[in-house]
């Protein structure tokens, strides 16, 4: 168990190794429950940013599952329609 403490201006710091469990960043939210004399805080889903990169619409957010997984499925769909569509051409 990890004990934390507050500084002089109330703030807590969380260890790193709990923040990098969490997904937690800086910009994290959180509710703030009392519930019988605990504190109970709770974090808020952060909205993922969207923006144009040129012509490119761009979602920065936290992957959901292994990003290199999802790359070589990726790469290995796109090697399978170029074979079939060279061995086919229109």
């Amino acid at each position: 168990m990890d004990v934390l403490s507050l500084d002089q201006f109330g703030r807590l710091l969380i260890p790193k190794e709990i923040r990098e469990q969490l997904g937690l960043t800086n910009t994290t939210q959180f509710t703030l429950v009392i519930q019988d004399g605990k504190l109970i805080l709770e974090p808020l889903p952060q909205d993922s940013k969207v923006y144009y990169s040129g012509t490119a619409l761009v979602v920065e957010s936290e992957p959901i599952d292994n990003l290199e997984t999802a790359l070589e499925d990726l790469r290995e769909e796109r090697i399978t329609e170029f074979i079939a569509s060279s061995e086919n051409p229109v």
